[in-house]
């Protein structure tokens, strides 16, 4: 499903320029800077072992930046080479604790989870369009770290899982608008899939394979 949603927006976006006059090529690079919601894992052995009933934070806001250059046009496809670096780090709300006039406020019985993610993730893209607007596909293979924390409540104390880099595959897709000759607005949808991370003695529970969807706005200069 997430194959088949971005291979219609990349035709969607891409219709009409390829409708239009011909137009200029792409530019040899462009470079992005965006901000949006990155998502975040939640799954066993990626955040600290909580109760059923404990917030955990899938999705923050976050920011990320990336750059791509193209270097070969196939008919109506430009082949690109890109990486992008983003960033994103949220906790986990807990329900507000009301308490009676005058009395003390009661205190927590839930911990605060805090991930943050840092990806580093090389694309492959293919491009459709022309100078002043294109769409595009785009997948790689790259790495992310995850950091995940919780809060001590009472006697119970704080937990950290520890961080590490982990394989992660990426594949998305997007579009770019030039409004003036070298700055255009563009957005990113991007999917990272993290591989499964085996148990160490520092922290002794399997990390599944997760994946995480981010969604990011913002500016591009050609």
């Amino acid at each position: 499903m997430p194959v088949f949603v971005l291979v219609l927006l990349a035709l969607l976006v891409g219709a009409p320029a390829a409708a239009q006059a011909p137009k200029e090529p792409l530019p040899r690079f462009a470079i992005d800077l965006h901000a949006g919601k990155v998502g975040l894992p939640t799954a066993e052995g990626w955040v600290p072992v909580v109760s059923a009933d404990t917030p955990l934070p899938g999705r923050a806001w976050g920011l990320s930046g990336g750059a791509n250059i193209y270097l070969l046009k196939v008919g109506v496809m430009t082949f690109g080479l890109g990486a992008q670096l983003a960033t994103g780090s949220g906790s986990g709300e807990l329900p507000t604790l009301r308490s009676a006039p005058g009395t003390t406020p009661a205190a927590p019985t839930l911990p605060i989870v805090t991930t943050k993610v840092v990806s580093l993730l090389p694309q492959l893209s293919m491009n459709f369009g022309h100078k002043l607007g294109w769409s595009y596909l785009s997948a790689g293979y790259g790495r992310t770290k995850v950091s995940s924390s919780k809060s001590a409540v009472g006697a119970i104390p704080g937990e950290v899982v520890p961080e590490s880099w982990n394989p992660a595959l990426n594949f998305g897709g997007g579009a770019k608008w030039f409004m003036k000759p070298h700055l255009g607005a563009s957005f990113d949808v991007r999917f990272t899939k993290l591989s499964s991370r085996a148990a160490t003695a520092a922290q002794p529970i399997f990390g599944k394979r997760t994946q995480m969807v981010t969604m990011a706005v913002g500016i591009s200069i050609q």
